[in-house]
């Protein structure tokens, strides 16, 4: 399985964000040279491909304006691409990416933008007209303000279900992400959520697909046993004590 990697803000407030959201530009440029020497780093898009071959893409939630004035110039620096999904109605608001500067991202060789709803709602917590309009609505915003087509979406808080898949499928998204919720399909597929608690080690775990909450790996050997899941380490209980441990600590507040 590839190894997709969400951030949100490169920053570090004295007080954490609600997840641990925030992540220092120092460990996040460290994290960035690890990836660019042992890891290949892809656009987004080229994980669809089908290939066996592991592969890591980096991603960005919500549209933070340090996104532009820190993460960019480190991802510049390491020549790796990032995908940027953008809460639309957030667009303009004080810490966010203005307009313009959400239109030169967009033409930047580096970056590929992508939806994450109007308002950054929970979308199994609304009807489906909401869910749509939330869906068609971020989408025609973005690509009013980029000029550019935009296929590609990420769930608010990681959430979706089987009908949101089906729904992010009708509304024309190519494929659609989530945070270890769904089924991992085309619409829900899994990424691994970084932020200030992750040392380098745990990191390095994310980034290589060791690492998964307990609840996760419960449902992969369930699969397993039902035959429709190939794992490299199927069983939770062959993961080792410290891997058990680090595994506990979800990120599903992210």
């Amino acid at each position: 399985m590839h190894s997709i990697l969400v951030y949100h803000t490169i920053s570090e407030p004295a007080v954490a964000l609600p997840g641990d959201i925030d992540i220092s530009r120092e460990k996040f440029a460290r994290q960035l040279q690890w990836l660019a020497r042992r890891r290949q780093v892809v656009r987004l898009a080229e994980t669809l491909s089908g290939t066996s071959k592991r592969l890591t893409a980096i991603t960005f939630d919500d549209g933070y304006r340090d996104n532009l004035t820190v993460a960019l110039p480190l991802l510049e620096k390491f020549e790796l691409p990032m995908t940027l999904f953008v809460t639309a109605g957030f667009v303009g608001r004080e810490g966010y990416l203005s307009r313009d500067e959400l239109r030169e991202m967009s033409r930047h060789p580096l970056i590929t933008i992508g939806a994450h709803g109007l308002w950054h709602r929970h979308f199994t917590l609304l009807d489906a007209a909401e869910a749509r309009h939330e869906m068609m609505e971020s989408r025609s915003q973005l690509e009013s303000i980029t000029g550019l087509d935009v296929d590609l979406m990420a769930w608010p808080y990681g959430e979706c279900n089987v009908e949101l898949e089906a729904l992010s499928k009708e509304c024309g998204y190519r494929a659609a992400w989530s945070v270890w919720k769904g089924s991992n399909a085309q619409h829900s597929l899994w990424r691994v959520p970084l932020g200030r608690r992750d040392n380098m080690l745990r990191f390095i775990a994310k980034a290589s697909g060791a690492y998964f909450p307990t609840k996760v790996l419960e449902q992969k050997w369930e699969r397993f046993r039902n035959g429709g899941d190939n794992l490299e380490c199927a069983d939770p209980s062959a993961l080792s004590p410290g891997a058990t441990r680090r595994s506990r600590s979800s990120v599903d507040s992210i």
